[in-house]
């Protein structure tokens, strides 16, 4: 990069002391808003399979009332053939009969065999239904709370967040676009910090030991100047510098 204004390193000291703290309120919020959305999508996932359990379940009502219906009318047939078993004539007669009562006999039992299949399978159901139903009602209960929980956080630090990122737009709009984006570009890869103070020849945020020259080009503020090993923009302390920023801050105020 081309020869830089000395304020606006400074101002990037400023604007990490900001993201730092916009860092610390995310933090305070913890990994609550994960544990929210997570429940979220269990809930909905739930709420599937509580619609595709409670289908099954009617599907396997209606199956059974069908069994129930067809064993019923099976046997009706078969009290009418046992009845006129007694009133045949002749031998042709009593074999057709039989053989009547016992293909409705075969019927019959197939179907109970398929109406227990069809009533185990119910049963299935509504124990499935009734164990998303609780395990429903466990997550909607813990999303409440913790929907709560992450509120009573949000409204402690949105007063806060909102001022802090009003200040940073403003800070940014006065820095050199490409020194931002540089910081930027640096800050996501380095876990939100980009800029690192240089403390008795050592880089204070990786300790590598930074060379005398190298300190000395620091010093003089007008160029980026990266450490070596962590990458970030290396600055020196500057108490006069510092006094002036407090002095005048930094032209943001509205």
């Amino acid at each position: 990069m081309e020869a830089i204004n000395k304020m606006d390193l400074f101002k990037l000291v400023k604007l990490q002391e900001i993201d730092k703290r916009l860092m610390e309120l995310e933090d305070f919020k913890g990994d609550l808003p994960e544990q929210v959305d997570d429940l979220r999508n269990k809930i909905s996932a739930l709420n599937e399979n509580l619609n595709q359990s409670i289908g099954e379940l009617e599907t396997a009502k209606k199956m059974n009332r069908a069994i129930e219906i067809d064993i019923s009318s099976l046997t009706d047939k078969l009290n009418k053939y046992q009845e006129q078993i007694y009133s045949v004539k002749t031998n042709k007669e009593y074999d057709a009969i039989t053989l009547e009562i016992e293909n409705l006999e075969n019927k019959i039992g197939e179907a109970e065999l398929k109406g227990v299949e069809s009533l185990e399978k119910e049963e299935k159901f509504t124990a499935d239904v009734a164990r998303i139903e609780k395990q429903l009602s466990e997550s909607q209960e813990l999303l409440h709370g913790k929907e709560i929980e992450l509120q009573q956080k949000l409204n402690k630090t949105k007063a806060e967040q909102t001022e802090l990122i009003s200040q940073r737009n403003k800070l940014i709009s006065t820095v050199d676009y490409r020194l931002v984006a540089n910081y930027e570009r640096i800050r996501k890869g380095r876990n939100g910090v980009a800029l690192a103070v240089i403390e008795s020849y050592t880089c204070n945020a990786c300790f590598a030991t930074i060379p005398a020259q190298t300190v000395v080009e620091v010093r003089k503020m007008n160029r980026i100047i990266t450490c070596e090993v962590c990458g970030r923009i290396l600055i020196s302390t500057n108490n006069k510098m510092e006094k002036r920023l407090e002095a005048e801050p930094l032209n943001i105020s509205g």
